[in-house]
């Protein structure tokens, strides 16, 4: 949430013998759209007969381009068929973080930003004759948290879900905002704490009186995390043990690489986290194969090769490609010198097209994670 666009390494599918045409689409007229979010959707050129669809959601100061960017969903999406949502969220809502915040996102069909991702998903169903007992969100920061709002207002959407640096679904509920420039941070410092059962009712009352399937999920965070602080990952954990009903089975050192801790819940096919130690804001990488493995879309690669761009199950639709270079920058962290001024905390410092001041009021220094966006840290 506390608005890091942070890259992870792009490979491509390299020697997979697939020459992929496709690329990141701009979308209009998708829906009533009640908060002004934007849409870009990416459709392999082999697309599943049945596709599953996953959402992938960024974190403040950033959007879907630049998620789409510095993830490899994509290669997954080319073998196995799947469609790609990359949402952007309103650029006036502070920093463009998503509204994790409001009563219109925190209830289902409330006509906040989690309506309108889940019309984006109902388009691609349409338009791409996709499965709707196969969707899928994933997200980083405040992308994690829109990802636990969604599992909570629409668990009859989404089949699984995968928070990166996340808080719990209503964390940030009546905090008047859900940017780091608002003043009460109460959340994101991880001093909110409750029951399991409080945490549960929390998400329960998101969709008041739903009793159906309730969305599986595999939770990520890093230990050293000083933006949205681990105990968000221990709190998360807590309400979708309760909403899910399941227990703590086993933490397990290591696993699955050296470093990491998973906390399993029952057989880990509904609630699994891992946490990171000595990572930060950031520092987890997406692990893409996992997460999809955990969704249950890496199965039967995909055969179909007729794609139709053209949309023509929404009156007014329409598709635009867009120009969206894939990037491997290194993560550095620099204070460069400007005798201008310097930037406050959590301000923009860089990025393509950035005009504004590149030096930092110390102790900030500018954090330069991809070349849309650096930020004082």
């Amino acid at each position: 949430m506390i608005g890091i666009i942070r890259a992870a390494a792009v490979f491509l599918a390299a020697g997979s013998g697939l020459v992929n045409g496709a690329s990141l689409q701009s979308v209009t007229g998708w829906g009533s759209n009640p908060s002004n979010i934007q849409m870009s959707i990416y459709v392999p050129d082999r697309v599943a007969a049945k596709p599953p669809v996953v959402v992938v959601l960024h974190g403040c100061g950033g959007n879907g381009q630049q998620m789409y960017s510095s993830s490899r969903f994509q290669t997954y999406a080319d073998q196995y068929g799947f469609v790609l949502i990359y949402p952007s969220s309103n650029s006036n809502q502070g920093m463009a973080c998503w509204d994790v915040h409001s009563a219109k996102s925190l209830t289902h069909n409330g006509g906040g930003d989690t309506q309108g991702i889940v019309q984006q998903v109902q388009y691609a169903l349409n338009k791409y004759n996709g499965d709707a007992a196969r969707v899928y969100v994933m997200g980083f920061s405040s992308g994690a948290m829109m990802t636990n709002v969604l599992a909570a207002t629409y668990p009859d959407v989404f089949e699984a879900g995968a928070p990166f640096a996340g808080v719990p679904a209503a964390c940030w509920a009546g905090a008047g905002g859900s940017n780091p420039a608002n003043s009460n941070t109460t959340c994101a410092n991880g001093q909110i704490t409750k029951s399991a059962q409080d945490w549960g009712n929390y998400a329960r009352n998101a969709y008041s009186g739903y009793n159906g399937r309730r969305t599986r999920m595999q939770v990520w965070h890093g230990a050293a995390d000083t933006l949205v602080l681990p105990q968000n990952f221990q709190e998360t954990l807590k309400q979708w043990s309760n909403v899910l009903g399941v227990s703590l089975t086993s933490t397990n050192s290591n696993n699955p690489e050296s470093g990491y801790t998973q906390y399993l819940y029952g057989d880990g096919k509904q609630l699994v986290g891992y946490l990171q130690a000595g990572a930060g804001h950031g520092g987890v990488p997406y692990h893409e194969s996992m997460v999809l493995s955990f969704f249950g879309v890496l199965t039967t690669p995909a055969t179909s090769t007729t794609v139709s761009r053209t949309p023509t199950t929404t009156p007014g639709a329409t598709t635009t490609p867009m120009t969206t270079p894939r990037t491997t920058p290194a993560m550095t962290t620099t204070t460069p010198g400007n005798p201008g001024g310097s930037q406050s905390k959590w301000g923009q410092c860089g990025g393509l097209g950035w005009t504004g001041f590149t030096a930092c009021s110390p102790p900030a220094a500018c954090s330069t994670l991809n070349p849309y966006y650096a930020q004082c840290l």
